[in-house]
């Protein structure tokens, strides 16, 4: 019986380690960049799937999303589905994620995350300018963990400790930073 204790408590850490791991997933953007899609965990082991307007023209998405309700998630204009089922048939064909990486063609994400000021968030480098980028809920801890560039450079997509976050980018690429002179 000694060692029935361990194998529960073992047991138990392993059941819960999935949902500590959890966190949102960005499937992409329209080739347009008109929408995107993006998926977040909910209550009772659902994942919800969103799909988001990110320009104030209307979306080029399936005709069926144009029917829902609206909401906003992630400081974006969003159709939610609780059950995936009933998301517009074979979506994922329609999205890609772009460039995965902290920087794409001239464009960079800073190092160092804001997470004080009125603005917490991450920053986006380019052409010797900066534009900050809101991302709510902020600590000192928080770490960038994946970002993605739209091929037309105007958006970039963020995880951040788990949670998506996106941003339109106004800063215009700059040349990329020269290597530094190889030691002799």
């Amino acid at each position: 019986m000694k060692l029935a204790r361990p194998a529960v408590l073992v047991l138990s850490l392993l059941s819960a380690a999935p949902a500590l791991a959890q966190s949102d997933a960005f499937h992409g953007w329209s080739k347009d960049g008109t929408w995107l899609a993006f998926s977040r965990p909910g209550r009772n082991e659902i994942t919800e799937l969103y799909f988001c307007q990110t320009t104030e023209a209307a979306p080029k998405w399936p005709a069926l999303l144009n029917d829902q309700d609206k909401m906003t998630e992630a400081g974006l204009e969003c159709v939610r589905f609780l059950d995936q089922n009933k998301a517009p048939y074979q979506w994922q064909k329609l999205v890609s994620t772009g460039t995965a990486g902290t920087s794409a063609q001239g464009l960079a994400i800073g190092a160092e995350l804001v997470t004080d000021g009125e603005s917490p968030g991450f920053v986006v480098e380019g052409g010797g300018k900066t534009q900050s980028c809101y991302a709510s809920g902020m600590r000192e801890s928080s770490k960038l963990q994946k970002a993605f560039w739209h091929p037309s450079l105007r958006f970039v997509a963020v995880i951040i400790d788990g949670t998506f976050h996106h941003c339109s980018v106004t800063v215009k690429p700059g040349k990329a930073p020269a290597p530094p002179p190889k030691k002799k």
